[in-house]
């Protein structure tokens, strides 16, 4: 039996009392504290300021869409696949292999990969052979971005032109090239 009157809960806790005491606010990096004042900078100090580097990206970028317009032009997975249709009765099945072994040149754009029409022989549509002797050639060296470019910008092994211009007329210099390429690549 409880002899001293108690108040109804709400009485004993008023909202003043409630009131936390101040903490130091918590940081928006949880490593700050292990890094000092470089933690949030970190993104900075690794890539150049975003003005230099977006330029040159986005002109490299340009110059590459503009040379696969120029030689056959991009086509995206979906639409190679309408046209392997004829060839296999797995066409999805078959241009994914092709591009997890880099038997293809492939690149991701904007959430679809996309596929430059040079590189396949647009009756079959099977990869024409001078592209998969290059591809074999450069055995993993290169990512899909690396291929893309290599292919599409001007290669000082072939006199400042570039490989998808030289291919048909010179597929032995554009092998030889890559090989040069692959070999410095590597070390």
């Amino acid at each position: 039996m409880i002899t001293t009157p108690q108040a109804p809960p709400a009485l004993l806790f008023s909202r003043a009392s409630a009131r936390r005491v101040p903490r130091a606010p918590r940081p928006a990096w949880p490593f700050v504290s292990r890094l000092g004042a470089y933690g949030p900078a970190t993104e900075q100090r690794i890539r150049p300021p975003a003005s230099a580097w977006a330029a040159d990206a986005d002109a490299r970028a340009g110059a590459v869409l503009a040379a696969y317009r120029r030689a056959g032009g991009l086509a995206s997975g979906d639409e190679v696949t309408f046209m392997m249709r004829r060839r296999t009765s797995q066409p999805i099945a078959m241009l994914a292999r092709w591009i997890v072994e880099r038997s293809v040149v492939s690149f991701a754009w904007h959430g679809d990969y996309v596929l430059p029409m040079f590189q396949f022989d647009r009756s079959d549509m099977t990869v024409r052979p001078a592209v998969s002797a290059v591809l074999d050639e450069f055995d993993g060296a290169f990512d899909d971005w690396d291929l893309t470019t290599w292919f599409a910008l001007p290669n000082s092994w072939l006199a400042d032109e570039a490989p998808i211009d030289v291919l048909d007329g010179d597929a032995g210099g554009v092998l030889q090239a890559a090989r040069a390429d692959r070999f410095i690549a590597r070390g």
